[in-house]
């Protein structure tokens, strides 16, 4: 398996030693009496939908049989993530069940954020992301 081959400025600089315990200094008591670093602001991931996460591993790996393990990625532009995304849920709309279109869109949601972040860190051309700005629009209908 190939991995991606992202420029040295999107790996961390530095990294903890392995006898080091990174620490935010704020504790959580629990009724038991243990005591626990708190995990505020570090996400939920216990409260992710396993049922989703499953279907989104399986959309996954039926596109790495089609196009090669990786092959995203490498990079594609936004609009092709938002584009796709769109026609399935569309597909959806219109009750279609040739294939997965729930793991589609959420597969086509987490490829085009994870571009987006890596072209906004500079370890993806920001080439990619090609979507067209609407300066001075606030998305309010009251305009």
């Amino acid at each position: 398996m190939s991995k991606p081959n992202y420029p040295a400025q999107s790996r961390p600089s530095s990294r903890p030693s392995m006898h080091q315990i990174v620490d935010s200094g704020k504790r959580e008591d629990f009724d038991t009496g243990s005591v626990r670093d708190t995990d505020d602001g570090k996400g939920q991931p216990s409260r992710l939908s396993t049922i989703a996460l499953r279907e989104l591993a399986q959309h996954t790996q039926n596109g790495l049989q089609k196009y090669g393990d990786r092959n995203w990625e490498k990079g594609q532009p936004l609009t092709r993530y938002i584009d796709s995304l769109n026609r399935h849920i569309w597909k959806i709309q219109e009750g279609a069940n040739d294939e997965n279109h729930y793991a589609a869109v959420l597969w086509n949601a987490m490829a085009l954020l994870h571009t987006k972040r890596l072209t906004e860190r500079g370890a993806l051309s920001i080439e990619l992301d090609d979507l067209h700005e609407y300066s001075g629009y606030t998305g309010s209908t009251d305009d």
